[in-house]
């Protein structure tokens, strides 16, 4: 017996010696979090770094009158009033996270971002290509997309492609689609996974061309569509799930193989006016507004294979140069317009799967060549006679607010939106010779607006780190980024507890940073244990050491997630996975 205990004891001591080797050899592998709902391109330092949330913002509103920029004298006088009322949500991913990745945003063209935008109106940067006309900027991680237009189509160099970093403007690339005689100007669909597409279609269908797919990163060709399109600007591109374009033109849908350019399927549609017959995307349907006797329908295509669906009720009408949308919720949208107070409605359809039904209508303002928005509180945004910018419930269609009547009342027939993780409303009125940009709380009070002429469809854009960017004519691109801090979290020991350093890499103070380190897992779910606090500031590039309370004791696999928030809406997240054996931790490589 004495010799059998004598066995057991050395089996017990030469694990522990082993494990203790394996502490000290195994180097800890840290991957980002996915539950915060943000996503690799929220920053440039991902590998091995930090994950960090949209910026946060500043109450002290400066007023700016160099560059035109006005801010409203309500949230001069009220910031905190104004900013209280909307909460921030950190909630799962919407959409594309902090990429604006096509017209509207992304695929549901609904305008909604994960990125938070600025709250006042201070420049990033300014200034690039001269262009004599404003093109949709695009957005991928550090990216942005654009075309700079120097001549009218119809000569080589007219239209070329342009690529620049979006936190300084700085130009990373450019290159040219090849020019064919009776070609049409060079346009950006979006960008998507690494690629960014591009064609020189268009012209109201009449110009048939290829679809380029580009390297994000060198501007170089990747493929060309094996197939022609007539697709142009106005109608934009969307994404399936796995990255392939799917676009819609007047008579014509095509899906290529975003790997090969190869053709998915294609399908026959029949739309309203050419140049303004793009769809939207949800889940695996596809919506388009097609003509029908009487009016319009929207018509559902199965993204997968192609198929016509169904089809809604009619919309009555004649012309329409609007495109769908989509909301959160499903409820697909449709602004059915054509400058006829009798006809001109904002439509709200609900997908039964197997018929579309009208949910309600509302009266609206005539409009072309739109992107609207929904909101992050089951609203949506469109335009209402006067013209006003009204905010509509999504169950409805009941108006919960309405901005004042706009002052540019001659220039609102193309608008644009976008909307912030936290519901601030960014609006282009699509304008030329009095084109302007305004920023609205999600109740659409003003908050600052500044001019932007002949801005067409050049914004608003949200990119990374909640960059709004606009593009006019001439050099006249800015960028607005309000200061704010930036969290970035570094498990740094697991033994005797878990430790880990908190810092403020930000241009301010981080105000009433929370924190908690949790740890889950183990035989049965038996190791869990979350510990949390708060700090009432961390400056500037100041940093905080935290730990767990107790020492994690147990056996299996864990899960160890670091999360930090703080008031001005920065949400950071740290996850690690790893061993426990007793009380020794190993972190998976």
């Amino acid at each position: 017996m004495k010799k059998k205990s004598r066995i057991h004891t050395w089996v017990v001591f030469d694990v522990l010696i082993v494990s203790l080797f394996l502490v000290s050899v195994v180097i800890p592998a840290q991957r980002s979090s996915e539950t915060t709902g943000f996503m690799k391109s929220q920053r440039n330092d991902f590998e091995g770094g930090s994950v960090i949330s949209p910026p946060g913002c500043s109450i002290d509103v400066p007023l700016l009158f160099q560059n035109n920029d006005v801010i409203s004298n309500e949230m001069k006088r009220f910031p905190q009033e104004v900013l209280e009322s909307h909460p921030i949500q950190p909630t799962a991913s919407l959409m594309d996270g902090s990429d604006w990745s096509n017209a509207g945003g992304n695929a549901n063209r609904n305008g909604l971002s994960e990125a938070k935008g600025p709250l006042t109106a201070d420049q990033l940067w300014s200034g690039g290509r001269t262009s004599i006309i404003a093109w949709l900027p695009v957005t991928e991680d550090d990216r942005l997309f654009v075309i700079r237009q120097a001549g009218w189509p119809g000569s080589a160099n007219d239209s070329l492609v342009i690529a620049m970093d979006v936190s300084t403007g700085t130009e990373l690339w450019s290159t040219e689609i090849p020019y064919q005689t009776n070609d049409w100007t060079t346009w950006i669909g979006g960008v998507k996974n690494g690629q960014v597409y591009a064609s020189r279609s268009g012209n109201g269908a009449s110009v048939l061309d290829n679809l380029y797919a580009l390297d994000a990163e060198t501007g170089d060709t990747l493929w060309v569509s094996s197939v022609l399109i007539d697709a142009g600007p106005y109608d934009g591109v969307v994404f399936a799930a796995d990255g392939d374009p799917v676009i819609a033109s007047f008579t014509d849908i095509w899906r290529f193989n975003s790997k090969d350019g190869s053709l998915v399927w294609h399908a026959d549609r029949v739309g309203s006016v050419s140049g303004s017959c793009g769809g939207a995307l949800f889940q695996n349907n596809f919506y388009v507004a097609d003509a029908a006797s009487g009016g319009h329908v929207l018509v559902r295509y199965d993204v997968e294979t192609g198929e016509r669906l169904y089809q809604s009720p009619v919309m009555p009408g004649f012309t329409l140069q609007n495109t769908p949308f989509v909301g959160p919720d499903g409820t697909i949208y449709l602004s059915r317009t054509q400058n006829n107070p009798s006809t001109d409605f904002f439509y709200a359809f609900t997908d039964t799967g197997t018929s579309l039904i009208e949910k309600w209508y509302h009266v609206c303002a005539w409009t072309t060549f739109s992107e609207f928005a929904a909101g992050l509180d089951g609203s949506v945004y469109c335009m209402l006679p006067g013209p006003r910018i009204g905010k509509l419930d999504s169950s409805n269609g009941s108006i919960l607010a309405q901005s004042e009547i706009l002052v540019d009342t001659d220039s609102y027939l193309s608008p644009h939106f976008a909307v912030d993780t936290i519901g601030t409303v960014y609006f282009s009125n699509g304008g030329f010779a009095d084109g302007r940009v305004s920023v609205f709380t999600s109740d659409l009070l003003p908050i600052w607006n500044t001019t932007m002429t002949n801005i067409n469809i050049g914004g608003p854009s949200l990119g990374k780190n909640g960059i709004l960017l606009l593009c006019g004519i001439g050099t006249n691109m800015r960028a607005y980024r309000t200061a704010q801090p930036a969290l970035d979290i570094t498990i740094t020991d697991v033994f005797p507890r878990i430790r880990a350093t908190i810092m403020n890499s930000g241009d301010v103070v981080a105000t009433n940073l929370s924190w908690s380190i949790s740890v889950t897992g183990g035989i049965l779910g038996r190791i869990n244990s979350t510990t949390s606090d708060r700090i009432s500031l961390l400056g500037s590039m100041e940093s905080v050491n935290v730990s767990s309370t107790k020492m994690i004791f147990g056996f299996g696999k864990i899960t160890i997630t670091v999360l930090a928030t703080c008031d001005e809406g920065v949400v950071a997240s740290k996850t690690a996975d790893g061993f426990v054996f007793l009380f020794f931790i190993t972190m998976n490589t």
